[in-house]
């Protein structure tokens, strides 16, 4: 089996240069057939009252209302759009640009474009969506601030599992979810009274880190440049831009993303102990968050034992184990957080749906794809069949567990926006062997994939409510 967790071997590897149409079809048949592909899918569903069943949405599978409309605040988004294609086809002929140039590069990028596609329906109110519903059936977290604050941080947490099941609590997130969401916004309320922009800035920006992610796990299976492409064309995803002011499930992504990019560092060949435990240990302080901790636990799993010998994986699983034991604790001792009675507690009230699980088993995957940008997508499945078989194993595994389970049919775009960073390396990774297949880097091609990816970003958002 191919070595996934190192990068020399793809490097070393060079083929000879292929012709330019051979170049040329390598480059353009993922694309068409995956676009192809999603687009007769998408077509499909939006006229099949099956897949329309229990959902809020009337063009599915996205989630979300069809309400066309692009305002002149939208010609920031075509602006951020240009300049991101720029910045990519700049840095990407650079041989080696340096990780402190890159980084803060693209997190701005990030940043700057959720916050140019968050205005183009010319509604303001979209930058503080989470922190301002507080009444109705689209209550969120922050309904639940004043009930914080009467019990206090550590009383809120603690009670959390009879808080459930008790219906004190007001949003269905609230209820599905860990009691840290609410302690955050209750604590950025707090700090800013009064002022919901800057608590809203913050929870974005701690959004756009994902793409530090995505460059850090595509840095170690594939190289410098996989990861520089990686992280421009998930900084313009749809995924991320949509939902980096609509979501929490884009500051969990940047957890959880943060937690698996450690995991491959520490699990994969001749990785670290200590980069091992500081994996587990940011997934296991992240559960008060989401638990989502159990996807990229189950990942971690599975990921070690192909990536090193079974002795070794143990040995390195051990470290992550008793990271993830250790935050825990802390998390026990010092807020009284008990994970598996508040897990157990909201799985008791989950609301029975009337969604169509058979339709979501293919709709969840296909949405996820379509919000992580046809460029992601195409490249990325092209290089998981062939060339990283044990990703696509490890890392969707989990996400079709949970549909079989039953656990949430729908909503796949913005629930399993931390699985979008591995699928962007991974993309990377084809785009740089296609490179060397055809004989020299392709920076403008780059720049062109990153401003279609932004494109289609734009288009969703112009194109839809997305909701929640």
């Amino acid at each position: 089996m191919t070595d996934v967790t190192n990068a020399e071997p793809e490097a070393a590897q060079a083929p000879e240069p292929q012709s330019w149409l051979r170049s040329a079809r390598g480059f353009l048949l993922p694309l068409v057939v995956v676009g192809v592909g999603l687009a007769v899918f998408d077509g499909v569903s939006a006229k099949n009252p099956v897949a329309r069943r229990g959902i809020g949405a009337n063009r599915t599978p996205i989630y979300g209302y069809w309400t066309p409309s692009f305002t002149r605040w939208g010609i920031a988004a075509v602006v951020a759009a240009a300049i991101a294609g720029l910045l990519a086809f700049a840095l990407s002929r650079i041989e080696s640009p340096r990780k402190r140039l890159i980084l803060p590069v693209v997190v701005g990028l990030c940043l700057s474009f959720g916050t140019s596609l968050a205005i183009i329906h010319g509604n303001p109110r979209e930058f503080v969506g989470p922190l301002a519903r507080v009444k109705g059936g689209y209550a969120d977290y922050a309904a639940e601030v004043p009930l914080v604050r009467q019990l206090g941080i550590r009383t809120f947490i603690k009670d959390h599992p009879k808080l459930v099941r008790g219906h004190r609590l007001i949003s269905v997130h609230s209820r599905t979810h860990p009691p840290g969401p609410e302690v955050v916004v209750s604590i950025l309320k707090k700090i800013f009274p009064g002022h919901l922009i800057p608590a809203a800035l913050i929870l974005a920006f701690i959004s756009s880190l994902v793409v530090v992610a995505a460059y850090f796990i595509a840095l170690r299976v594939a190289g410098e440049r996989a990861a520089l492409i990686a992280a421009f064309l998930l900084a313009v995803a749809p995924a991320p831009g949509v939902f980096i002011f609509l979501s929490f499930d884009a500051v969990y992504a940047t957890l959880l993303a943060g937690s698996a990019a450690l995991a491959v560092w520490g699990l994969s060949k001749n990785g670290r102990p200590l980069v091992a435990f500081l994996g587990g240990l940011v997934l296991g302080l992240s559960s008060i968050m989401t638990y989502a901790v159990l996807f990229v636990g189950l990942f971690a799993l599975i990921y070690a034992f192909f990536a090193r010998p079974w002795k070794e994986a143990i040995r390195s699983l051990a470290y992550f184990a008793l990271g993830g034991i250790v935050a825990l604790l802390v998390l026990r001792v010092a807020l009284g957080y008990d994970f598996i009675a508040s897990y157990r507690a909201s799985l008791f009230v989950v609301p029975h749906t009337k969604r169509s699980y058979l339709y979501w088993i293919f709709g969840n995957p296909a949405v996820w794809l379509t919000f992580a940008g046809l460029p992601i997508a195409a490249f990325a499945l092209r290089d998981l069949f062939f060339k990283r078989p044990v990703w696509l194993l490890a890392f969707l595994t989990p996400l079709l567990v949970a549909d079989l389970t039953k656990i949430f049919p729908g909503e796949t775009e913005r629930i399993g926006q931390f699985a979008t960073p591995f699928i962007a390396a991974a993309a990377g990774a084809a785009l740089v062997r296609w490179e060397t297949a055809s004989g020299r880097k392709r920076p403008l091609l780059i720049a062109l994939l990153v401003v279609f990816t932004a494109s289609q970003a734009i288009v969703l958002q112009a194109l839809f409510n997305t909701i929640w």
